[in-house]
């Protein structure tokens, strides 16, 4: 029997009470196929977690979720990447619900999904990975929620999953990206210009075959 597809789970304060929540796409509970859900876990003082009341269906693949303040009430949020390339986006309304906020673009096929300030202004941006188009797509946030895809480069081998995190790793207040996979010890670091752009950076990524790999 194939593998059942493990669940993606990200941790946030759902609903506001200082506790940390989870949340989880993940079939629902008794059932072995169809569409995953999302649902809200909410944490209690003792460790341990209960469902909030909705549950949210989403895509039948779920790769990645990411959890974030995107529409700028300061109110967690969540986007959801699935296999079928759908990135939808889910408002918290501070209570434990998620409310569906539509569809941010659709690509080939999400594989990962980061976070952070690409610019010096705005909301939360995002980066995803795309297996079957073998690039990385930037969102710059308008800073209410809504997303434009505005720039895309090429990942490092075509076939290959790649995921992304991001962090400053030059300390210019503006986020960049370290981009790896799992079959190789490989990782390649991309400075953010501030601008929703970013440049290849030799010195601070580690290449078996320095040659190898060049993102435009």
């Amino acid at each position: 029997m194939p593998d059942e597809p493990s669940a993606v789970i990200a941790a946030g304060d759902f609903n506001g009470d200082g506790i940390a929540d989870l949340v989880e796409a993940a079939l629902p509970e008794g059932e072995d196929s169809g569409p995953r859900s999302l649902t809200v876990w909410l944490g209690n003082a003792n460790g341990g977690f209960v469902p909030a009341s909705s549950r949210v269906p989403i895509g039948q693949d779920p790769r990645a979720l990411v959890v974030g303040d995107f529409n700028g009430d300061g109110k967690p949020d969540v986007i959801v990447g699935d296999g079928d390339g759908a990135l939808l986006e889910f408002f918290g309304d501070g209570k434990g619900n998620l409310i569906p906020a539509g569809k941010i673009a659709t690509l080939g096929s999400v594989v990962s999904i980061a976070v952070g300030h690409f610019t010096h202004g705005g909301g939360l941006d995002l980066v995803v990975s795309d297996v079957e188009s073998n690039t990385a797509s930037i969102f710059l946030n308008a800073g209410d929620g809504s997303f434009q895809q505005t720039w895309s480069f090429q990942l490092p081998q075509r076939g290959a999953e790649f995921h992304i995190a991001t962090a400053d790793f030059d300390r210019d207040g503006v986020a960049d990206l370290v981009i790896t996979s799992e079959d190789n010890g490989n990782y390649e670091v991309m400075l953010g210009n501030g601008n929703g752009t970013f440049t290849y950076s030799p010195k601070l990524s580690h290449l078996r075959d320095p040659n190898s790999y060049c993102p435009t």
